[in-house]
């Protein structure tokens, strides 16, 4: 392959990540183990993750605090559950871009959460270097903000 086909490509994706790590997400979820996976995720792909929650109040709290351009929630949370955590932070901006995130495979949770203002849901596990969740992120968070990232 010709020198200069290689570098634009590597020019490209660097200007991906430059548009990619513009976009800050708060990550909320009760499992640390969770919580620090996603975020790694999130950076290895780019994205400039400016916040770990706890609990559902946590995240309300650093909502507030952080305005970030997206939130990932995880639905079952003690103190405050996902459901609630985004219809609170729906109430202080109704334009918030929010994914829900599960293990559970319920579809009457995830028609809750969609209607209360979710715009993406996304079972879990999100695992490292693994191409297909890295994508399925990426698609939810493209769906969100309505552009490619």
């Amino acid at each position: 392959m010709p020198v200069g086909v290689e570098k634009s490509r590597y020019q490209n994706d660097r200007l991906l990540r430059g548009i990619q790590n513009m976009i800050s997400v708060l990550v909320v979820d009760d499992s640390k183990f969770m919580a620090k996976v996603l975020k790694t995720v999130l950076s290895d792909i780019g994205f400039d993750v400016v916040g770990l929650g706890g609990d559902g109040e946590e995240g309300v709290q650093l909502f507030k605090q952080l305005s970030p351009d997206i939130t990932l929630l995880d639905v079952t949370m003690p103190n405050m559950d996902g459901l609630e955590c985004l219809k609170e932070i729906r109430a202080h901006d109704p334009a918030a871009n929010v994914v829900m995130l599960s293990a559970l495979k319920d579809e009457e949770i995830v028609r809750k959460c969609l209607e209360a203002g979710a715009g993406a849901f996304l079972e879990k596990p999100i695992r490292r270097h693994c191409p297909e969740d890295e994508q399925r992120l990426v698609s939810a968070v493209e769906k969100l903000l309505g552009y490619a990232v």
